[in-house]
């Protein structure tokens, strides 16, 4: 079987706008994973990981896990919502 170079770049063209969208979705899936890791290495520093955590009350505990959560929310651009 033989090929025109219409046939190649036709082919070209198929293979192209099938790859070209996953690539955007790779592109937007590697920042976000970036944008996870950055989180989760903020979070290991939060006072949640604090040994002086678990020595909090209750209360105490509550008002800084909503704290942290908050902070995770704005670094992540998400609106909690509220009751």
């Amino acid at each position: 079987m033989s090929l025109s170079q219409e046939d190649l770049q036709h082919i070209k063209s198929i293979v192209e706008n099938a790859v070209e969208p996953i690539y955007g979705k790779l592109e937007a899936l590697e920042s976000d994973i970036k944008e996870i890791y950055f989180m989760i290495a903020d979070l290991q520093h939060s006072s949640i990981t604090d040994k002086d955590f678990k020595k909090l009350s209750l209360e105490k505990k509550l008002l800084t896990l909503n704290s942290e959560l908050i902070n995770a929310a704005k670094q992540a651009g998400i609106t909690l919502p509220r009751s």
